[in-house]
C-alpha cells in the first residue's frame, strides 16, 4: 500500500511538472514571437526615421548648393565691379606697405593700391635672418650705428625703431639703404615722400609673440610719433592673429585682406575711414560704409 501511494504521488508530480514545462515553453514561444514583432517594429521605425533624415539632408544639400552658386556669382560680380569701384579713390597718395610676417606674403596689396590710383606704392619686407648668422650681424649693426642694446632682442627692437622713424620722417634715407644692404629689410622700389599712409601686414604661424615685440610694436610706436597714419592688416587664415594687439595700440585694422572685400576695406581705411573691419571676433563690422571722399 505504501509503495502504491508513492507511485501515485510521483505520477501526479510528473503530470504537474510536465504541465508546468508545457506552459513555460508555450509562454516562451509566445514571448519570442512578441520580441520578434517588437524588433521588427523598431527596425521599421528606424528605417522610417532614416528615410526622413535622408530626405532632410538632401533638401539641405540642395540649399547649400544653391547658396554656394549664389556666393560664387556674388564674388564674380564683386570681382568685376572692384576695379571700377575703387578707381582713383586714392589718387595722389604715397603709400608704404611693410610686411612684418615671416610666414605670409602680401604682394597683392600693391595691385590693390594701384587700382585705387595711388601716386606711389612701396613694399618693404622684414627679412628672416638665419639664426646662425643673426647674432654676429646684429652686433655688427649695433656697433656701426652706435646702438645701446646689449641683447639680440634689444638690438633688433632698436634697429626697427630707428628704421620706422627714418622711413616715416624721410630724414635718414641712408639708414634705410644701409639696412637693405645688411639684408635686414628688402624692397624693390624706394618710398616717395611725403608718405601719406603706412600699412603694416602681419600675422604669424607661431604662438610666440617675439617678432611682434621686436618688430611690430617698436615700428608702430616710431611711426605714430611722426604723425604719419598707420594701420595693420592680416589674412583671414593666419594661425595666430595680432589684431587684438594692434587694436590696443589704437590703429585701424582689417583681418581679411586676402579677400576682395578686405582689400576694399583697407583702401577705405587709408582714405580716412578708421575702424576695425573683417570677419574675426576682433572686427567691429565687415567693412566701412564708403570711401571718405564720397
Amino acid at each position: 500500500m505504501v509503495i502504491n501511494l508513492k507511485y501515485y504521488v510521483i505520477a501526479i508530480f510528473s503530470i504537474f511538472l510536465a504541465l508546468g514545462i508545457g506552459i513555460f515553453v508555450g509562454i516562451m514561444l509566445d514571448g519570442q514571437d512578441m520580441i520578434v514583432e517588437q524588433q521588427q517594429e523598431l527596425v521599421n521605425q528606424i528605417e522610417n526615421k532614416f528615410d526622413e533624415f535622408q530626405a532632410k539632408q538632401n533638401d539641405l544639400q540642395k540649399k547649400i548648393d544653391l547658396l554656394t552658386v549664389e556666393k560664387q556669382n556674388n564674388m564674380k560680380l564683386i570681382d568685376m565691379m572692384y576695379p571700377e569701384f575703387v578707381k582713383e579713390k586714392l589718387a595722389g597718395f604715397n603709400v608704404v606697405i611693410i610686411e612684418t610676417s615671416k610666414t605670409h606674403a602680401y604682394p597683392e596689396l600693391e595691385d590693390a593700391f594701384r587700382k585705387a590710383g595711388v601716386n606711389h606704392v612701396c613694399n618693404i619686407q622684414f627679412a628672416d635672418v638665419e639664426e646662425e648668422n643673426k647674432e654676429a650681424l646684429l652686433l655688427e649693426i649695433a656697433k656701426e650705428l652706435n646702438l645701446s642694446g646689449t641683447t639680440q632682442d634689444e638690438i633688433e627692437a632698436e634697429i626697427t625703431k630707428q628704421f620706422g622713424n627714418a622711413l616715416a620722417s624721410g630724414n635718414n634715407p641712408g639708414l634705410i639703404r644701409y639696412l637693405k644692404e645688411k639684408k635686414i629689410i628688402h624692397y624693390e622700389i624706394e618710398p616717395v615722400y611725403p608718405i601719406h599712409y603706412v600699412v603694416l601686414a602681419g600675422g604669424s604661424e607661431e604662438k610666440e609673440q617675439t617678432d611682434f615685440q621686436k618688430i611690430d610694436l617698436p615700428l608702430i610706436h616710431s611711426i605714430k610719433a611722426t604723425h604719419v597714419p598707420i594701420m595693420a592688416v592680416e589674412k583671414s587664415d593666419v594661425l595666430y592673429s595680432n589684431i587684438s594687439e594692434y587694436k590696443r595700440l589704437k590703429i585701424s585694422t582689417v583681418d581679411n585682406v586676402d579677400t576682395v572685400i578686405g582689400k576694399i576695406s583697407m583702401l577705405m581705411v587709408v582714405s580716412g575711414r578708421e575702424g576695425h573691419y573683417g570677419v574675426k571676433e576682433t572686427a567691429e563690422s565687415l567693412m566701412p560704409e564708403s570711401f571718405i571722399n564720397e
